[in-house]
């Protein structure tokens, strides 16, 4: 039971776009070593749509990989001399071994991970539908407010409208700040 004290979250830096690349040296080195204190590897991610059109999934937070370990000597070697790591956050140099992240940390980052998850399952169930909108009852520069989605009960004001692709852009007040959103027809009406 000590020795599960001892397992807690730290963040690694790592080169932007080889996050998987990381996890895969690292789970190989959990494979062929079992002692090397590595608990769990995580990097949560994000869907987006490329310019082509395609749905590709990348990391929510590039170039950092959460991984759950009891930080020894020898984890904390093996985690350093990754190929593609630049660094442990929390870790000063001069040999000092980094300080952990609390729990709670994670499982927000994981809950922001599923409404994203969330989002994108909702957007493809609009874009797959057979019975697509035709028309709307709103247009560019009308008020509106969203029915729908982890945005429900925010009013903005519509910027684009996609028919073709099913989608709304809509612009909201968050944190002080204008920020755009795209919407599926279906979750805003007009005030």
């Amino acid at each position: 039971m000590e020795k599960d004290k001892n397992i807690k979250w730290y963040i690694i830096q790592v080169i932007s776009n080889y996050e998987q690349k990381v996890k895969e040296s690292l789970d190989n080195r959990e494979f062929e070593d079992k002692d090397t204190g590595i608990s769990e590897i995580y990097i949560p991610f994000k869907y987006h749509q490329t310019k082509t059109k395609k749905i590709k999934k990348k990391p929510l937070f590039p170039g950092y990989i959460y991984i759950k370990l009891n930080m020894t000597d020898k984890s904390w070697y093996i985690i350093r001399n990754t190929q593609y790591v630049t660094g442990i956050v929390g870790s000063s140099g001069q040999r000092t071994k980094p300080t952990p992240i609390p729990e709670e940390q994670i499982i927000k980052i994981k809950e922001l991970e599923k409404k994203e998850i969330s989002h994108y399952e909702d957007l493809q169930k609009v874009t797959n539908n057979k019975e697509a909108i035709k028309e709307v009852n709103y247009d560019i520069d009308d008020k509106i407010e969203i029915k729908m989605g982890e945005f429900a009960g925010k009013k903005g004001k519509v910027k684009d409208i996609s028919i073709i692709k099913q989608f709304v852009l809509v612009e909201i007040e968050m944190f002080s700040r204008n920020i755009v959103i795209e919407l599926p027809l279906n979750y805003i009406e007009k005030v």
